[in-house]
């Protein structure tokens, strides 16, 4: 069953999700960012990629032809998902994919529809018995 976190209170996704990616990277993990449309995984993408000057967070998009061989995709598209171990969930919407994944992470900032959207998708995991871990970021980094 899919491992799943939600973190609350984030004041910067991308901060965050560079953070994320990295801890992954580390740990020989693969990565699905997840994103709305393809001009926020261009986005994200940059600045993945540039989060650190002496790291190398390797990353294409999910219609890339490198996208079976990069450990870090971003995609928008669910049916196009071509990996199962790390799902970062970066749009409002419940995915309904998420459960081939083995974790997925949620991460939910200040403003009060992000937090309202959230609260959606955790009610939907939560009545399907998964066990959800939470994480404050106002008070706990990770």
């Amino acid at each position: 069953m899919t491992s799943i976190g939600f973190y609350f209170n984030v004041a910067d996704k991308p901060l965050l999700v560079n953070q994320l990616v990295q801890k992954a990277l580390r740990q020989h993990r693969q990565v699905t960012l997840f994103t709305a449309d393809e001009a926020t995984a261009n986005v994200l993408s940059d600045q993945v990629w540039q989060f650190e000057p002496t790291a190398f967070n390797a990353n294409v998009l999910a219609n890339h032809a490198l996208a079976q061989a990069t450990p870090v995709l971003l995609e928008w598209q669910a049916q196009r998902v071509q990996q199962d171990d790390l799902l970062i969930n970066l749009q409002p919407m419940q995915l309904t994919m998420f459960s081939r994944f083995k974790h997925l992470f949620e991460l939910v900032g200040l403003d009060e529809l992000d937090k309202a959207e959230a609260r959606k998708r955790f009610a939907f995991y939560r009545d399907r018995g998964y066990d959800i871990k939470s994480v404050d970021m106002l008070k706990k980094s990770i």
